[in-house]
């Protein structure tokens, strides 16, 4: 793991997913997510799991977390977060879109089906927050939604 300050946000959600114990993150490569994508292909303790489709991301997450505790669903905005709400409702699933506030549909039906919602579009607080989703999740056996905006994923900070 690198010194503290000198990690991206990708890369210290790879990092603090692989600590709760999971080492799969089950994903569909998108317009919006490639860079965070690229972020987690860098710590070689989470084995990224492409699928071809959102859907079976998701079924395969969830699976994942039944037999191992915790899961990770990757997929991009829109398009790819909409499947995702039928599979989301009993696996402990995370996942990553664009972070635009514009776009609040996403989150707002991501918030029936989830413990805990968070959206980062600041890295002063994106430790905060996804140290809370995961709290969240943990504490109550439940998914938990973790928009990262696009442009974020291989930015560093102090609290990384």
């Amino acid at each position: 793991m690198p010194a503290a300050g000198c990690e991206n946000l990708g890369m210290h959600l790879a990092h603090r997913l692989v600590q709760i114990g999971c080492t799969h993150a089950f994903g569909v490569p998108g317009d919006f997510n490639l860079l965070l994508l690229d972020q987690l292909l860098k710590v070689p303790e989470l084995n990224m799991v492409w699928c071809c489709n959102e859907l079976n991301a998701g079924y395969a997450a969830d699976g994942f977390a039944r037999g191992k505790g915790v899961g990770c669903v990757v997929t991009t905005f829109c398009v790819g977060g909409g499947p995702n709400s039928n599979d989301f409702a009993s696996s402990h699933l995370l996942h990553h879109t664009t972070g635009d506030a514009d776009f609040g549909q996403q989150l707002r039906a991501f918030k029936e089906v989830t413990c805990c919602q968070v959206l980062i579009c600041h890295l002063e607080n994106a430790q905060q927050q996804i140290e809370f989703a995961i709290s969240e999740s943990l504490r109550k056996s439940k998914p938990v939604y973790i928009e990262i905006s696009c442009n974020l994923a291989d930015q560093t900070h102090p609290t990384f």
